[in-house]
């Protein structure tokens, strides 16, 4: 069982990170309903964390990244959620650290992940990357770059969906060959 909630949280985190992606790309042109589908994403990617995070066995290193992604992402969906209500810039300060955080965490589990399924660990890679150039976007909107910001934002948030496509396509039975993973022992169970 703890297999296949691995690999649904892997999807569900996934699935997440794109609804943010499509959010940030909405906001861009309407700002509420944007922010409101970025909340919705964010919230599902952190849920989908936290379930790789407790269904990961004894990796201390991977369940530490997860861990911190899903808070980065769960602290992402109420900071949107109050940049609908309270125009502040300390929501973008916050946005911030909290893309850092993400970052972090996904290259503390890209680590944990290098030796026994490469193809996560790129994903995560993937997801840092991302997770830096959407922080980058909120400064350079704190620094009165508004477009320029706003395409930062979207393009690393995209970023970080294809990421997560990638580690959820590396743990799925069926799919691992399409990120090169030739067998399919690499799930935290070492099940099929």
């Amino acid at each position: 069982m703890s297999n296949r909630l691995y690999i649904l949280g892997n999807w569900i985190e996934a699935i997440g990170a794109n609804l943010a992606a499509l959010g940030v790309s909405i906001e861009i042109q309407d700002s509420t309903d944007g922010k409101r589908l970025r909340v919705i994403g964010d919230a599902v990617q952190g849920v989908g964390n936290f379930i790789i995070a407790e269904t990961t066995p004894a990796d201390g290193l991977a369940v530490a990244g997860n861990r911190l992604q899903g808070i980065a992402s769960s602290a992402n969906a109420v900071l949107a959620y109050r940049e609908i209500y309270v125009d502040e810039q300390i929501n973008n300060q916050l946005e911030i650290i909290s893309d850092a955080l993400q970052a972090f965490g996904s290259y503390v589990t890209m680590i944990a992940r290098l030796d026994d399924n490469p193809a996560k660990a790129f994903g995560n890679l993937i997801q840092s990357f991302g997770a830096i150039i959407e922080g980058t976007g909120v400064l350079n909107v704190m620094l009165s770059n508004e477009e320029r910001g706003n395409q930062l934002r979207s393009f690393g948030k995209w970023v970080q969906g294809i990421g997560t496509i990638l580690q959820a396509i590396s743990v799925t039975p069926g799919l691992m060959h399409l990120v090169g993973e030739p067998n399919e022992s690499n799930d935290p169970d070492g099940e099929t």
